[in-house]
């Protein structure tokens, strides 16, 4: 069953429940305040007859004694004398002895047990043409003669009414039930609709379009549902597209891989066959040897590459405090010889603060990223090392004035054997492990790396250290 059916079931129900026993318990409440007038009214009734009998007892049979003839001329005169009442009494002594009766309705003893003479009791009686009220009373005509007078008053009428508001109410009730039904399922699906429409973009990225998104038209919870909803698939989009780059990255990780052992195996293998097969001289036999041994220490220098970057990715990194501006100095003599040989400058200025790195691996970072800016400068130029102070931590940049990186290749430069220009980086011994193996360093330091580049004017690096500074 859809939802907007059970909503508009379970209002419809809930409904017909309510408006059911309230309309009951309203018309039952006023058929017991009109029943409880008419035992009233009866009662009075039957008091002024109780007196109106004594009165003419009183007045028309003075010094006879208590008979049936007497009891009859007496009621007799009272009823003539309330002409065109409709007036229906029983009158009997106490042992059932009944003296005068035109109630046309059968006596019932039980009511007359619970009668005093102080006191008057009233049933109600259900007849084959409706119901009736009976009230009694004692009247006492002397010291000891008793009399039980009963009236009779018909209350088919009120009776008949009830049945009538019943019916009424019923049908009054199944029409407020079919306009609720429609007027329901309306607004069920009203305020069904956003959900609907949430339910069709979910479909629509469960077959993969990941950039559909809902419309949020209101504040309320649905709102919120569709907020979250649209939450949910910026992450998820995001996530996919992390799934996706990574899964790239893999790819290449692999395929580069597999090439970067390829090259030089297959020379390798070329020139040892050729050692092996083939006579040549000891020149031609050294050239082979050399490339087979370049080749091999390549291949060695790979793997320790490799290594590196499983072990930082996975080793506990132990952090000590470590006055950067003494790393700096420690770098900058460390790469003097091989810059002068190159022509190239380096610019150190670093403020001095202390931070808290594992020192061997931060210098790794900083001598990658200026071989590597070495490397990127052609005919001498200058390098920069700095370090400052900045909001929230301390920044620290590496810039050169070599040949820069194309913009489109600047996402891809930490990746795994990823290399700008191949054939030179294998040429300088390269295989595009350094920065990925940078990156990973800085983020167990819970540092941020980034670059910007401009072709043909140089590239810079910012590693920014989010810490309190001492």
């Amino acid at each position: 069953m859809k939802f907007s059916w059970k909503i508009c079931f379970s209002t419809i129900m809930l409904s017909l429940l309510i408006f059911s026993i309230g309309g009951y318990v309203l018309i039952s409440a006023l058929f017991q305040s009109t029943y409880e007038r008419e035992v009233d009214t009866a009662g009075e009734e039957n008091r002024m007859l109780q007196y109106s009998f004594a009165a003419y007892w009183s007045a028309a049979i003075q010094g006879l004694e208590l008979s049936q003839e007497n009891v009859r001329k007496t009621a007799d005169a009272m009823v003539e004398g309330m002409a065109d009442s409709g007036l229906r009494i029983r009158i009997s002594d106490g042992e059932g002895q009944i003296y005068y009766d035109n109630s046309r309705s059968g006596p019932d003893a039980g009511l007359l047990e619970n009668i005093t003479r102080t006191s008057r009791g009233h049933m109600l009686r259900k007849t084959e043409h409706g119901y009736e009220l009976q009230t009694a009373s004692m009247v006492c005509l002397g010291a000891d003669e008793v009399l039980y007078l009963e009236s009779i008053r018909e209350v088919t009428e009120l009776f008949e009414e009830r049945e009538a508001q019943y019916r009424i109410y019923q049908q009054w009730l199944a029409g407020l039930l079919a306009v609720q039904s429609v007027l329901c399922y309306l607004m069920a699906g009203w305020l069904l609709r956003p959900l609907r429409r949430l339910s069709r973009a979910a479909r629509r990225i469960a077959g993969g379009n990941l950039s559909v998104r809902a419309r949020v038209e209101s504040r309320d919870e649905i709102g919120d549902l569709a907020a979250d909803f649209n939450h949910m698939a910026d992450n998820l989009e995001q996530q996919f597209q992390e799934l996706e780059d990574a899964a790239r990255r893999q790819e290449d990780f692999i395929g580069s891989f597999a090439h970067e052992l390829k090259t030089p195996l297959t020379s390798m293998i070329g020139y040892a066959d050729m050692l092996r097969t083939t006579e040549v001289t000891q020149e031609e036999q050294f050239q082979a040897a050399n490339y087979i041994f370049k080749e091999g220490k390549r291949l060695e220098s790979l793997s320790f590459k490799l290594l590196d970057l499983m072990v930082v990715k996975n080793q506990e990194l132990e952090l000590k405090p470590v006055k950067i501006r003494w790393m700096a100095e420690d770098i900058r003599g460390m790469l003097q010889p091989s810059l002068k040989k190159a022509g190239i400058v380096l610019k150190v200025i670093m403020e001095d603060v202390t931070l808290m790195l594992e020192p061997d691996l931060m210098k790794t970072v900083f001598l990658n990223l200026l071989d590597n800016g070495r490397k990127a400068i052609e005919g001498g130029g200058t390098l920069y090392l700095l370090g400052r102070r900045e909001e929230e931590g301390f920044a620290v940049y590496v810039r050169d004035t070599g040949k820069g990186i194309p913009k489109e290749e600047l996402s891809r430069i930490t990746e795994a054997f990823y290399m700008v220009d191949k054939s030179r980086a294998r040429q300088q011994g390269g295989a595009g492990l350094g920065l990925a193996i940078c990156l990973e360093i800085v983020r167990r330091h819970g540092a941020a790396m980034t670059f910007k580049s401009i072709p043909g004017k140089g590239t810079m690096v910012r590693i920014f250290f989010k810490a309190e500074l001492k």
